[in-house]
């Protein structure tokens, strides 16, 4: 939890407004209800609430939750809700739990899909007032991607696990980035995701866990800024520019002002001011999941951006 606090520039709180969702109860940190439920309640007087996204958990869970969330102060709550293979049966409860009104909400839904066929069908059954994040494989975005920029829905990035092969390349993560922006396909990421930079470290919390290099979220956000931006302005980005970003680890190359965020790592300096990052946070890259809201703050300290 966060020890001190100082100013936050302006132009690092638009970028992670509301952008950490928080998945304690997933690997690696599998915590049981209780106690995520109490962590996501604590985190509401954190100072730097102003991160936190919504709560994630798996809609066959949902009486569970109810049944922690008694003992844990009554916010309002925004939730997303992990849709099993049952998805009919999992999109009904959705639409149940909303209507009964518990002072918590299920806004997003977040669904993995291998074929069109459940696209449809999500589609057909989406309770009312509900963002669908669609997992799809990486290897299939030419396949999925179209089709989700027609129906209005939301791509979902998987980006790393606990083990080293499921992490994809940052020239397939690239690749992906790229063809979310020229489609306006907006979209979230998430797993291997606690570190702001890319970077070698232990796959899981585990004494002498496996090690392999992890994705960072602002290497992530940065480069959906580039793909955004170069897209919106009818300016031809090369690929190789954002698989630059996305593998970059040098900490000096991000400077968070007032007015504007810069990333020194390619040849020419690229320049966001506070408008292209809300429109860029609000429109493209919405959110990243972690299973932890505070290891993503401590490190952003221990390198003196926050």
């Amino acid at each position: 939890m966060s020890t001190s606090v100082r100013a936050t520039a302006a132009s690092l709180r638009v970028f992670l407004e509301r952008a950490i969702d928080y998945a304690g109860l997933f690997a690696p940190a599998s915590l049981d209800m209780m106690t995520s439920v109490r962590n996501y309640s604590r985190y509401f007087n954190d100072p730097y609430r102003w991160a936190l996204g919504r709560f994630v958990l798996p809609v066959a869970r949902l009486d569970e939750f109810l049944n922690a969330r008694k003992v844990v102060a009554a916010d309002p709550w925004r939730l997303s809700g992990i849709i099993s293979a049952d998805i009919e049966m999992d999109l009904a409860a959705v639409d149940e739990f909303n209507r009964k009104a518990h002072g918590a909400v299920i806004d997003s839904l977040e669904v993995r899909v291998c074929n069109l066929d459940q696209v449809d069908l999500v589609r057909k059954n989406r309770p009312p007032r509900t963002t669908v994040l669609f997992e799809i494989a990486i290897e299939q975005s030419d396949e999925f991607l179209p089709l989700l920029r027609d129906i209005g829905g939301c791509a979902k990035l998987r980006t790393g696990g606990v083990i080293e092969e499921s992490f994809p390349s940052v020239d397939e993560v690239g690749g992906f980035l790229l063809r979310c922006a020229e489609l306006g396909v907006p979209f979230k990421a998430t797993a291997g995701l606690h570190h702001p930079l890319r970077s070698l470290r232990p796959l899981t919390y585990e004494p002498n866990s496996q090690q392999g290099f992890m994705h960072g979220f602002l290497n992530l956000l940065t480069a959906a800024a580039v793909a955004w931006g170069a897209v919106r302005s009818g300016r031809a980005v090369p690929r190789s520019m954002i698989s630059t970003c996305l593998a970059d680890e040098e900490r000096a190359n991000w400077h968070f002002g007032e007015d504007a965020m810069t990333w020194n790592g390619d040849n020419e300096p690229m320049r966001f001011d506070l408008h292209a990052l809300q429109s860029m946070r609000s429109n493209f890259a919405l959110s990243f999941g972690s299973c932890s809201f505070e290891e993503p703050l401590r490190d952003l300290r221990e390198l003196d951006i926050l």
